[in-house]
């Protein structure tokens, strides 16, 4: 797993303040494109237009190359797959009873970490760490009962 914090891009002067993304979202696309394959958990709905969105705010014109993708929230929308009470990947879990569960984080949390609280943003990352974890579970699970039918490219 790799991890990129915008604490420690501030710290070691790649961005002027907490708010200066751009650095991290470029390595991040770098990071991707390297990859041969994407497998996330509604990234298709929000981090993927997320990160294209902040790109072009900061004026990047190379947003995110297209590369085979699976998303496994599309086997738990009831129609599509399963219905575990919700495609949220806590439900999910839960539904499953993973060894590892969504870790619940306080706003306050979250606006602490926004400011380079350390502490917080340390809680931030081990609950988007834990997020990878949950999803690597979920997809092999979703292959296991055969609920992946297809692996698309995008964006």
């Amino acid at each position: 797993m790799v991890v990129m914090r915008q604490d420690n891009y501030v710290k070691n002067g790649l961005a002027a303040d907490m708010t200066d993304d751009r650095q991290l979202c470029c390595d991040l696309r770098d990071w991707l494109h390297s990859r041969h394959m994407h497998v996330g958990y509604f990234t298709t709905g929000f981090d993927i237009k997320q990160l294209r969105t902040r790109l072009a705010w900061h004026g990047e014109t190379h947003l995110l190359q297209r590369k085979l993708h699976a998303d496994p929230i599309w086997a738990f929308k009831g129609w599509r797959g399963l219905d575990p009470m919700s495609s949220a990947m806590k439900n999910v879990a839960k539904f499953f009873k993973l060894d590892e569960q969504k870790p619940e984080v306080k706003p306050e949390v979250w606006l602490k970490a926004r400011t380079g609280n350390r502490a917080a943003m340390n809680e931030v990352v081990e609950r988007c760490s834990s997020d990878v974890r949950i999803t690597e579970k979920i997809f092999l699970k979703a292959l296991d009962l055969n609920l992946i039918t297809g692996i698309k490219s995008y964006p």
